[in-house]
């Protein structure tokens, strides 16, 4: 069994010891990109996996290549091609101060090239295929061809994986919806925010709960199994919920601290699927997936990379030293 992941890897750029950009002299680089960041730690879990991504012909690639070469990340389907990797410049929030992302990811290799990686895609029946909305939204070709190969893989017997993870600085609600929309009822297993329900599918209202965003979206297109990882700002806790046909899931809520966001919503899915992939009851899928996002906050990667006992061991206070 297979995971692939589907998307753009890129260079993350971030001023040191919490810094604004524009006052930085010195950056500190990262590998990340949602699908990659999953597949990472479900490498680190003993999973097998491919990652499906167009890298240019420079040194740059050779940064995402040896980060992929590190954590056992699978490279027979990555391609290169003359070009540019897509980057993003990340200033940290701290206390009151919020957090700024800037993309530079246009005309990118993966933006450009990124479709033609899914031609050559064999798969067996049981593999999984991860790819987000980042995906849709960076590789406007692949927006046409989404249905038909998703269709295809869904022949093969492959599983379809997709966070809906709608990012508004690098495509409009006009231009999302329709192509989101049409991936919906081909979906096997779907991530998901409320604001993805009430903001962008306009399934639900403001004052709806999240279980019941989850089984409006589940009625409407059809969907069997559906996890969401939820903060709750002003108490600090972590909960993942699961909509499984007619069955809910309230999973624990997690107390938290923040040291990196970026890539704790990858985590999650990534454990969520490591416990599906064991034959675990959902309840102790979503407990898993939930402590992964948890400790992926406390790292300053953008993947978490840590082996399962670690996670089933998750410390019960703050600061705890395991001897």
């Amino acid at each position: 069994m297979t995971v692939f992941g589907f998307g753009e890897v890129l260079l993350r750029y971030t001023p040191p010891n919490y810094e604004q950009l524009k006052d930085t002299h010195t950056f500190d680089v990262n590998v990340g990109g949602a699908e990659l960041n999953a597949l990472i730690t479900l490498a680190e879990f003993g999973h097998k996996t491919e990652m499906l991504t167009v890298l240019p012909q420079h040194a740059l690639s050779h940064i995402a290549l040896q980060k992929m070469y590190q954590t056992r990340v699978g490279t027979e389907f990555v391609k290169q091609q003359q070009g540019r990797i897509g980057t993003y410049y990340m200033e940290e929030s701290f206390g009151y101060r919020s957090g700024k992302v800037i993309y530079d990811r246009e005309h990118s290799t993966f933006a450009e090239h990124g479709n033609t990686v899914v031609d050559d895609l064999a798969t067996q029946s049981g593999d999984y295929f991860i790819f987000t909305g980042i995906t849709l939204a960076v590789n406007k070709t692949i927006r046409e061809q989404i249905v038909s190969v998703l269709t295809k893989l869904k022949q093969q017997g492959t599983k379809i994986v997709f966070d809906i993870n709608f990012r508004s600085n690098l495509w409009t609600k006009a231009e999302a919806l329709p192509v989101i929309q049409s991936v919906l009822p081909l979906v096997d297993v779907l991530f998901f925010g409320k604001k993805d329900a009430t903001h962008l599918l306009e399934t639900n209202d403001e004052h709806d709960d999240i279980e019941t965003c989850a089984k409006t979206i589940q009625k409407q297109f059809d969907i069997h199994l559906m996890a969401s990882s939820n903060r709750n700002i002003e108490q600090s806790t972590l909960q993942g919920i699961t909509l499984a046909g007619e069955k809910f899931i309230n999973g624990k809520a997690y107390p938290y601290t923040v040291l990196n966001r970026i890539g704790a919503g990858d985590a999650f899915m990534a454990g969520f699927l490591h416990g599906l992939v064991k034959g675990w009851q959902l309840d102790a899928v979503t407990d898993f997936a939930t402590k992964c996002s948890v400790i992926q906050h406390t790292t300053n990667e953008d993947a978490l990379n840590i082996e399962e006992n670690a996670v089933h061991n998750l410390s019960s206070h703050f600061g705890e030293l395991k001897r």
